[in-house]
């Protein structure tokens, strides 16, 4: 008798087990799949979903269609690097020393998205650039001033579960050959990839995107897939049939033009696979660009348009913030829609996880805000202020009013909503709030500058640069007339 009880016992115990193992399965099931696409260095004009007549776009433009348009959108800062913080993070880069391109690293004390989504089911990769840290303890392709063993921190370290990476920008046809190569491969899980690296990179990237997906459908398993794009971030190249489309212009433009659409036929490769998998009606996509358009104006060899927005890369004016950007969200997201609600990259980690509704596990400050309340029509402007910095000059959008500081002090205000362009500078017509913002702005100034000494951790944490905050002291230049006159370098 005690011999069957204890068999009842067991065998109740393994079908508790089993029923608890499908239960789960089924839930993780009923998870959205989310992707995060990210161009390089796209202009907000350079898409057919923002009226550009030149470049051809088609996969975009119809994704596009088929959800939410942005025309508020903003990259969390006005380089590559400082944007990829803010979309895993929802914190502002200055939080944890990413201070510009190539500068500091994600720390693994953060708490970012795929380390999120891990404790709710999901499977995770990342595909593309990654430029949050060295991918090799002794080597980077900023050589040893990047620090390669003091910024070390690769996708692993953030609950990736797969990684095909570089760590900083590669050519966009054949991008393991030429002067970006030098010790910037492709690493695949961490180990250096010699293999199917000829062409077209956005092909060379989603040609490991796309098993990623499979296997995870196939495995009934949500997943969370970053794809961030190298394109069309310089060294600009398209292949030779890409070209061909745009003979009629400028090497120049039809190199750019033609990188574009070879990225966005790998777009239109991924909605493919979607559809033929029979999980597009329940996966997230987000699209946007980490920054403006590179140089300091339109020409043949820089042909990237802001649509007319003021400034471009490296500014923080609208031109260089401002980026093409969509949501298609079945289920939550009306096709065919158009906003011109006030968000950004900040926005991604706080409203996937109020659509989990996943909680922190700490209360550390996160910059960015849920879009899940403007989504589902509850609010039509946004509540929580939009804050940037970059090289001493911050940027406070709060409402319709983007505030601009040279230092500490205000010197320029516009109203996004009546003067897209940033045409008038109203700072005259605000002179009782300058005193109130520029208290707001350095209030939330410290606040990054307590976060980037490790006061938000419960370890242990020693930054690897010093403090570059708008209260931080201003560096003298000593160069000489030679490094004055010299070209600057576009930064990866």
């Amino acid at each position: 008798m005690r011999n069957i009880f204890r068999i009842k016992q067991k065998t109740t115990f393994v079908l508790s087990l089993l029923f608890f193992v499908g239960v789960t399965s089924v839930f993780a099931q009923n998870k959205p799949n989310i992707i995060l696409i990210m161009a390089d260095d796209l202009g907000y004009g350079d898409v057919g979903f923002n009226g550009n007549k030149l470049i051809m776009t088609p996969s975009m433009d119809k994704m596009a269609a088929s959800g939410m348009k942005f025309t508020n959108f903003y990259s969390g800062g006005p380089v590559c690097s400082p944007t990829r913080g803010t979309v895993l993070t929802g914190r502002h880069y200055f939080r944890y020393g990413v201070f510009s391109a190539n500068i500091g690293h994600m720390p693994k004390q953060e708490i970012v998205l795929p380390e999120i989504l891990k404790q709710e089911g999901y499977t995770t990769g990342h595909f593309g650039k990654w430029h949050l840290g060295t991918l090799h303890k002794e080597k980077s392709p900023k050589g040893p001033k990047r620090k390669p063993l003091e910024n070390y921190s690769p996708p692993s370290f953030h609950s990736y579960d797969e990684s095909f990476v570089t760590e900083s920008a590669v050519g966009t046809w054949n991008p393991t050959i030429g002067g970006r190569y030098h010790n910037n491969p492709y690493y695949y899980n961490g180990i250096e990839e010699t293999k199917n690296l000829e062409g077209d990179d956005s092909r060379v990237i989603m040609d490991r995107v796309i098993p990623f997906i499979e296997s995870a459908a196939k495995n009934k398993q949500p997943f969370l897939s970053v794809i961030w794009f190298h394109t069309p971030h310089e060294p600009v190249i398209a292949g030779p049939d890409y070209k061909k489309k745009y003979s009629e212009y400028s090497v120049g433009k039809q190199n750019y033009y033609g990188a574009i659409t070879a990225m966005d036929d790998q777009i239109g490769r991924l909605q493919s696979t979607l559809e033929k998998l029979n999980i597009d009606e329940n996966t997230i996509i987000w699209f946007c660009s980490d920054n403006g358009p590179e140089g300091k104006e339109v020409s043949n060899k820089r042909p990237g348009t802001t649509g007319g927005l003021k400034g471009r890369k490296r500014s923080l004016y609208c031109g260089g913030v401002g980026v093409p950007a969509y949501v298609v969200w079945p289920g939550k997201v009306k096709a065919g829609s158009t906003s011109n609600y006030i968000c950004g990259t900040l926005d991604y980690v706080p409203t996937i996880m109020d659509a989990l509704n996943f909680k922190m596990p700490d209360d550390r400050p996160i910059d960015g805000a849920s879009l899940l309340p403007m989504l589902e029509g509850e609010i039509s402007e946004r509540r929580k202020p939009m804050p940037f910095m970059h090289k001493g000059k911050a940027v406070w959008i709060q409402g319709d009013l983007k505030f601009m500081t040279q230092g500490k002090r205000v010197t320029e205000v516009y109203n996004l909503r009546s003067d897209r362009f940033e045409e008038h500078n109203i700072i005259s017509e605000h002179r009782a709030k300058i005193i109130e913002m520029e208290r707001y702005i350095m209030r939330w100034n410290l606040s990054c500058k307590d976060s980037h000494a490790g006061k938000d951790y419960a370890t242990k944490f020693i930054p690897v640069d010093t403090w570059s905050g708008i209260d931080a002291p201003i560096k003298k230049q000593n160069q000489s007339k030679k490094n004055k006159t010299k070209k600057n370098k576009p930064s990866q």
